[in-house]
């Protein structure tokens, strides 16, 4: 009995590690709803990969980036006052994306977490968040999943809309409260009907 116990209570807890990064909402994950909610906003350059993995990920050639540098090309907010700035990727332990997905002299719309309160700290991104969009310089346009209802924002759009509110979310609930009302509308035309 008691080694079922031990077996039992290896396993359950050992399962919280394969839960710990389960997201939940995934409904509504948007760029800029994060951004909405996030003390730093800006646009940055990649520079530099820094550090490296010691392991090989599995549908990855080569070795995974752990950290790079990312220079501030415009801060759209927050109290970051450096140039540069350290990111953190996932080292396959914890609920942080893999870096493959940033490239050199890159540019990138992003979100990240401070890793603690000092004022010389690094950041990371969460994976249940979109934290970061892929920029087109050229076009000035931002790409990925920026809301619902976009996968590109134009820069000075998404910076009049950081300013000024997201608009989608007012889109969202007008749709909401019209299907609610001819709902309502096709309920009463049934109950009439049907006492005719």
């Amino acid at each position: 009995m008691r080694q079922k116990i031990l077996i039992f209570l290896f396993i359950f807890f050992s399962s919280f590690e394969l839960f710990a990064c389960s997201c939940s909402r995934h409904w509504n994950d948007s760029f800029s709803l994060t951004a909405e909610n996030s003390e730093f906003v800006a646009l940055v350059k990649i520079i530099s990969f820094d550090e490296y993995l010691d392991r090989e990920i599995t549908d990855y050639d080569g070795k995974m980036p752990y950290s790079m540098t990312a220079e501030i090309i415009k801060k759209y907010k927050g109290k970051e006052s450096r140039k540069r700035i350290t990111i953190f990727g996932d080292n396959g332990m914890l609920c942080r994306p893999y870096l493959s997905d940033f490239e050199i002299n890159g540019y990138y719309l992003v979100t990240p977490n401070p890793l603690d309160n000092s004022e010389n700290t690094e950041y990371d991104f969460f994976s249940c968040r979109t934290e970061y969009l892929k920029v087109d310089i050229e076009s000035n346009k931002a790409y990925g999943n920026y809301s619902m209802f976009r996968n590109q924002i134009e820069l000075d759009s998404f910076e009049n809309k950081l300013e000024n509110g997201n608009r989608d979310l007012v889109i969202i609930i007008t749709i909401g409260i019209l299907l609610i009302l001819i709902l309502i509308i096709v309920r009463r035309n049934k109950k009439r009907n049907a006492n005719n």
